[in-house]
């Protein structure tokens, strides 16, 4: 959520059901909204001659992060609040694995999950565009290892699906390897043919675990993903955003410190720790206020009303966040096209 994001409609929400029903509600017609704009949407809709024939047939979003942040998590969500479920298909549950943070690296492979597919008319036609989320391999070292590995992504020479790793130099942190050719670096099996709009990402989302006590966490990680994420603006990516996760872990925080505090209390509580967690962000990475959301992600299917009203709010945040990576993915291809465009002849 951008800072704190409206009130959220839970059991810390205080006022009774009846209030709290009536904000799900406005809330629900909200998320309403958002969800007929992102099954309407096409890439650069606007874009029309030569061009519109460049133009890919998805917005491919790059899901990064440190080893696990809920990157995975996040996925699903985004699956779940689009298509209003409380499951995903088995084809994709096997592709986004989620795994606990204590088993370390959890996603291992480059892999892409459909979160819309996209509509054609009878003749082939796109009507709207798929949305899909690549996951990549958390990371753990922050060394220059793992920053050639996503710039080599970024760039889209990688194949999906692959396992990104580089050939076992024994130097492998050295500078100098930034210098080789990425067929020297990496295996050949794992190297795309072709680059293009097609197989290139179009957003940047960072994801972090938003209950630790530093995000990112230590002088190292900042550094890293600091460096990380001026190497996105320079190849194009004007607006990364950053999800913080596990806001559900803070807000249990706050219960058990606050001892016998009201309700009320409790949620002036939880807004003041996010707002406080949103600027440290903003100024650790370097990014504006409004690139910044906190999340609650699913985890499991619900059965009562109150987690129902709480998932209302998951859905709505889940969906502003997915509605901006769209709109930057927009803005990212179309500068892309407005760059391949030739340069009009001068008359002498």
């Amino acid at each position: 959520m951008e800072s704190a994001g409206p009130p959220r409609p839970s059991a810390t929400a205080g006022g009774g059901a009846d209030p709290a029903l009536a904000m799900a509600a406005i809330m629900e017609n909200q998320v309403e909204e958002m969800r007929k704009m992102l099954n309407k949407f096409k890439v650069c809709s606007g874009q029309s001659g030569d061009m519109a024939g460049a133009l890919p047939g998805h917005a491919d979003i790059l899901i990064f992060g440190p080893s696990g942040s809920g990157k995975s998590s996040l996925i699903r969500t985004f699956y779940m609040a689009l298509n209003k479920t409380q499951q995903v298909p088995p084809d994709f549950a096997e592709r986004i694995i989620v795994k606990d943070t204590a088993m370390n690296e959890g996603t291992l492979k480059y892999v892409s999950a459909v979160i819309k597919p996209a509509k054609l008319d009878n003749r082939g036609n796109i009507l709207s565009s798929s949305i899909l989320c690549h996951d990549t391999r958390g990371q753990i070292w922050m060394d220059e290892r793992e920053q050639k590995q996503l710039s080599v992504i970024m760039d889209g020479h990688v194949k999906d699906d692959c396992m990104v790793q580089q050939r076992n130099y024994r130097y492998a942190r050295l500078l100098w390897e930034f210098w080789k050719r990425d067929s020297e670096l990496f295996p050949p099996e794992i190297l795309a043919n072709g680059k293009g709009l097609n197989n290139q990402p179009h957003a940047v989302l960072f994801v972090f675990d938003g209950s630790v006590e530093e995000i990112p966490d230590g002088e190292e990680e900042t550094r890293f993903y600091r460096e990380i994420i001026q190497m996105c603006r320079s190849k194009g990516y004007a607006n990364p955003q950053v999800v913080l996760t596990r806001i559900d872990r803070v807000e249990e925080g706050i219960a058990k410190s606050s001892g016998k505090a009201s309700m009320a209390d409790r949620e002036l509580m939880l807004r003041q720790v996010l707002d406080r967690k949103i600027e440290d962000v903003c100024m650790r990475l370097d990014v504006p206020r409004t690139a910044v959301h906190f999340i609650e992600n699913y985890h499991s299917g619900v059965l009562d009303l109150e987690q129902e009203v709480r998932n209302i709010s998951v859905d709505f945040h889940a969906l502003k966040i997915l509605s901006q990576c769209c709109s930057h993915a927009d803005t990212f291809i179309a500068q892309a096209l407005q760059d391949l465009r030739p340069a009009p002849c001068a008359i002498q």
